[in-house]
């Protein structure tokens, strides 16, 4: 809604005064510089870990490796890196098997839920989701191998053998085989499959009919293999065929397989032929360092040397005779053969993919990758990580010997920052507190040095829940499961358990604190619901204390049974609770003790007339941005809602956006920019949304963003430093409104247009941007944008 008319005579009053001051004061416009997020609006960044590497393929000038999300391109000359995941190139997450085609220059991706992406030189994706999309194919459709013949790439896929043309960007065949296909090659014109069953071979002739698998022959006794063996791998290579049968590897020659390398302890792992050498590698079967073998020319066997080879899942060799490597252990690497020594690539990034909770300021995010089943923590071991300046930095228990010595180590699930100190509290749901200062780790808060307590039942753990900061500086705490479950940190360092909380209702989790400052709290276990707390005049007097639980009875009848997930308090005061089937909301104001407080369904149209908000969605994380609206994290994608929730503004998932997964598991916006933090089952990400924090009253030098707009700009154009809801009104030089609007939060969007969509012309307009929540204040401001044609 915009101002009334009385509203509106007003602002054009003032608006004429200031035009004829601005004019004035302002004869020749001085355009002038700012800081604000990298992130432009709109756009969607990754923060993707590679501290894994799993495939590696080359083209002549790029090797490329697959990490858990992505793909990393490197350049042979300088060693630059370049990033591709789904927000720039790839049309999926998690690649598996990845093969680089030298005849037609195409990188093939198969992906792990069986999709498959053909990157062209041109820089286009051709996206291929037949086998994917292939109902008659029940079971895994997993691509186990590939082998290329000029524009054709051989699949062997877990349910048979499939013939692609990568001119076309189509399959020619596919043959069904009963059987899981592991390893495929062509060797003197016949096409060799190793299964689980052993190896089938038929005539590459295109008279033979390949389609049929009647038509292939396996390779048994008859021809000197056992009566029972297993093939994985198999290559053609200077003449000969090389394959496993079970742990030795074999060449074929005129009296069947003839055993070259057997290595007790070790198995065939995979075959490399993308430079002049054959590579083998071995994984030990009991947890020991891999091996690579390298087949030459000459056919002689050799082992690759140096500190390169761990645990690995692939490995290359260019014709400059390096060697790079996918490795579970230490990732991405590459060896000098001539000198032996190994590169370890350091990149910038976390080192997990998981997000259980997202803490942000205006210059650092903290990341956590712990997590629970609802009492117990899933012992993740990857730690915490900090984004700052642009670049992240993880702290985990490889490089923090204090994490290592201590009971904190694993399930690093939530964090909060103190906004006076900067200083970040890191809580594990096995060990306590961590506090971080800068780069330190400067103490571990647990029961033996503060009033945290272990669990009823297992006192060995100390398990955090929840935590958030007041007004006054004092940190509250979810102790989940002790028997005085809430704690309070004061900002001298002392820490007081309060008293005791409902039956049943001390397994407890996210805390948020209301604009009144009561604390909120979700419950799991058999009184899921939400305790709500008030600690009165005074943190040390429990006898003032006010507690409840909001249990089912409190809830619509709709979502009485649905289990309460998450919680965020809004600008106006309301509490939006997301549960495992929908979202309710409290209106209490102040007194949530009150037996009338009780949740209420929101209506809204997204799924039909009269169904409420996100109606059997699970709810995992909400967030609220500066112009108080709604981010529903959920298992279905993310949805953003109007300050009411009852309008879809925004729909985000995997199908029409680079949303990683659908999976949404934590939200975090990061106010003076807009930046939306999301955590989600498959990485991290963010996206620059349109809406920043309003102040109470406009800025004296509201900025705008891009100042001036050059005739190649077509995005938004951004007035920052606004009142919450300030209305926005564009002007010419001549006082001639061109532009009207409300700032989202604290900032207002222009698209560059007129009314009637007709692009601004040349020259300076002026901003003019009134208080709507307090207009008899006068609170008015100015600012102006230079537009280039």
């Amino acid at each position: 809604m915009f101002l009334q008319d009385n509203d509106n005579q007003y602002f054009m009053n003032m608006m004429r005064k200031i035009l004829l001051t601005f004019i004035c004061a302002f004869l020749v416009f001085s355009p002038f510089s700012f800081s604000q997020s990298d992130a432009k609006i709109g756009q969607w960044r990754t923060h993707l870990p590679y501290h894994v590497g799993f495939y590696v393929t080359q083209s002549n000038t790029h090797v490329y490796w697959t990490s858990e999300i992505s793909i990393l391109k490197m350049n042979k000359t300088d060693f630059s890196i370049e990033r591709l995941d789904k927000s720039n190139t790839l049309t999926d997450v998690v690649p598996k098997i990845i093969r680089y085609n030298k005849a037609n220059e195409t990188l093939l991706v198969t992906y792990q839920n069986y999709k498959i992406d053909l990157i062209k030189p041109t820089g286009e994706t051709v996206a291929i989701s037949d086998i994917k999309d292939n109902l008659n194919i029940i079971g895994d459709k997993s691509v186990n191998d590939v082998y290329f013949s000029g524009d054709t790439a051989y699949l062997a896929c877990s349910f048979g053998v499939v013939l692609l043309n990568m001119k076309r960007n189509e399959f020619i065949s596919t043959t069904f085989t009963k059987l899981k296909v592991t390893g495929i090659t062509v060797h003197k014109n016949q096409i060799y499959a190793a299964t689980e069953g052993g190896i089938f071979t038929t005539s590459n002739d295109a008279r033979n009919n390949v389609l049929d698998f009647r038509n292939w022959r396996r390779l048994e006794e008859i021809d000197g293999f056992p009566n029972q063996y297993l093939t994985k791998i198999i290559a053609s290579y200077n003449g000969n065929l090389y394959f496993n049968v079970n742990d030795s590897l074999c060449i074929l020659n005129n009296k069947g397989p003839l055993s070259i390398n057997y290595e007790k302890d070790f198995s065939v792992k995979f075959t490399s032929q993308d430079g002049s050498n054959l590579l083998i590698g071995l994984a030990c079967k009991d947890n020991c360092n891999g091996k690579v073998l390298k087949i030459d020319k000459n056919n002689k066997i050799t082992s690759l040397k140096g500190n390169c080879i761990d645990r690995p899942n692939y490995a290359i060799e260019d014709a400059q005779g390096r060697s790079y490597f996918g490795d579970d252990y230490l990732g991405l690497r590459y060896s000098d053969n001539a000198s032996g020594n190994c590169f370890t690539p350091q990149f910038d990034s976390p080192f997990f993919a998981t997000s259980s909770d997202i803490a942000v300021t205006d210059s650092s995010v903290f990341v956590v990758a712990g997590g629970t089943d609802g009492f117990n923590g899933l012992q993740r071991a990857f730690g915490f990580s900090r984004f700052s300046n642009g670049n992240w930095r993880n702290f985990n228990r490889g490089n923090y010997p204090i994490l290592a010595d201590s009971s904190a180590e694993l399930d690093f699930y939530r964090v909060v920052i103190n906004p006076s100190t900067q200083k970040a509290y890191v809580g594990t749901y096995w060990g306590g507190i961590v506090e971080v200062t800068g780069n330190n780790i400067t103490k571990i808060y647990n029961k033996n040095n503060s009033a945290l307590q272990g669990t009823v039942g297992d006192n060995a753990r100390t398990r955090i829940g929840g935590m958030a900061y007041d007004r006054k500086g004092n940190l509250w705490v979810s102790n989940s499961g002790a028997a005085n479950p809430i704690v309070v940190f004061k900002p001298d360092g002392k820490s007081v358990k309060m008293g005791s909380v409902p039956f049943g209702a001390n397994f407890i989790f996210q805390l948020v604190i209301d604009s009144v400052g009561i604390k909120w709290m979700t419950v799991g276990g058999r009184e899921s619901g939400i305790l709500v707390f008030n600690e009165g005049k005074s943190i040390d007097d429990l006898s003032d204390d006010k507690i409840r639980l909001l249990d089912a009875g409190t809830f619509p009848k709709e979502l009485q049974t649905a289990g309460v997930r998450c919680l965020a308090t809004d600008l106006d005061g309301r509490m939006w609770v997301g549960t495992g089937s929908g979202v309710m909301v409290f209106e209490c104001g102040n007194d949530p003790f009150n037996d009338k407080c009780k949740g209420r369904l929101v209506v809204s149209g997204l799924g039909g007339i009269g169904e409420y908000l996100l109606r059997e969605k699970s709810v995992n994380a909400i967030a609220i941005d500066g112009a108080n609206r709604k981010w529903f994290g959920t298992s279905s994608g993310i949805f953003v809602q109007s300050p009411d929730g009852r309008e879809e503004i925004l729909k985000f998932n995997t199908e029409n956006s680079p949303l990683l997964s659908n999976v949404i598991t934590a939200l975090n916006i990061r106010k003076s920019t807009g930046e939306v933090f999301i955590g989600t089952d498959k990485g991290l990400m963010s996206y620059r949304s349109d809406a920043v924090t309003g102040g109470e009253f406009n800025t004296e030098s509201p900025i705008v963003y891009p100042n001036p707009v050059r005739p190649d700009y077509e995005g938004p154009i951004a007035i920052k430093g606004l009142s919450r809801d300030a209305n926005v009104k564009i002007t010419d030089m001549n006082g001639s409104i061109v532009f009207e609007t409300r700032a989202l939060g604290g900032q207002a969007i222009w698209n560059g247009r007129d009314f009637n969509g007709r692009r601004a012309a040349t020259g300076v307009y002026l901003v003019f941007s009134a208080n709507t929540r307090d207009p008899e204040s006068g609170d008015a401001v100015v600012a102006k944008i230079l537009f280039i044609n």
